[in-house]
C-alpha cells in the first residue's frame, strides 16, 4: 500500500473531520515527528508526515 503523505496542516483536518471532539493540535503532531513517533520529512521547512504513522499513532486505523 503507498503511503499517504501530508502536511501538517492537511493532517490536522482530516484528523478533525473524522474527530471533531479532538485536542490534537498543530504542536503536539510537530513533537511526534520531532520525537520519531511518525516517519515525515522535510521539504525546505515544511515537515510532510507519513499520515498512516499518524492514525496508528493515536489508534484510529480505517477499517
Amino acid at each position: 500500500m503507498k503511503a499517504r503523505m501530508r502536511s501538517i496542516y492537511d493532517a490536522l483536518d482530516l484528523i478533525k473531520q473524522k474527530a471533531q471532539d479532538t485536542a490534537l493540535t498543530y504542536n503536539s503532531i510537530i513533537n511526534l515527528c520531532l520525537t520519531d513517533k511518525i516517519r515525515y520529512f522535510l521539504s525546505g521547512k515544511k515537515i510532510i508526515l507519513n499520515y498512516d504513522d499518524l492514525v496508528a499513532f493515536l489508534g484510529m486505523e480505517e477499517r
